[in-house]
């Protein structure tokens, strides 16, 4: 409910992408959902998620998932795109998945600053590991065991 007085952007199936620094591709993504509500300096991050399960059951589906790597993505994507707002102009960035469960309750789930910064440290492997396939042009096993990494 935005009327033409709030002081705030809304845009949805928002594509995206950036360049890695020093990594020989990048990131892409569609976000679902982005409000920059500048009164209060917050670019707001919703990505739409519905489960077949019950909604106190949708932390698990963020591992099974990895659910959290769509999250540092976008969030990588949207700090690229409004840098600008985020150094200079204080902005901060809050994500959030709303989930509608098979009852069609509907819940934002934010995700805490700790957790993003959690995940975006994961994230790092995850890039490094693609790096790795990218560059040797490997894609037919897991880094792990392509590597020779995995011993019984």
């Amino acid at each position: 409910n935005i009327s033409e007085f709030d002081n705030k952007e809304v845009f949805n199936e928002l594509p995206l992408t950036s360049k890695i620094n020093g990594k020989p591709f990048g990131l892409k993504g569609i976000i679902d959902n982005i409000v920059i509500d500048h009164d209060k300096k917050v670019i707001y991050i919703n990505d739409l998620k519905t489960t077949s399960k019950d909604l106190k059951d949708f932390s698990d589906s963020v591992d099974y998932y990895s659910y959290w790597i769509q999250a540092t993505i976008y969030i990588s994507l949207v700090t690229t795109k409004y840098f600008e707002y985020i150094d200079s102009r204080g902005y901060t960035v809050e994500f959030r998945f709303i989930v509608i469960d098979r009852m069609f309750n509907v819940y934002p789930f934010l995700v805490s600053e700790k957790t993003l910064m959690y995940w975006l440290t994961k994230f790092k492997e995850v890039i490094d590991k693609a790096e790795w396939h990218y560059v040797n042009k490997r894609y037919d096993l897991p880094y792990d065991f392509a590597t020779g990494k995995v011993v019984l």
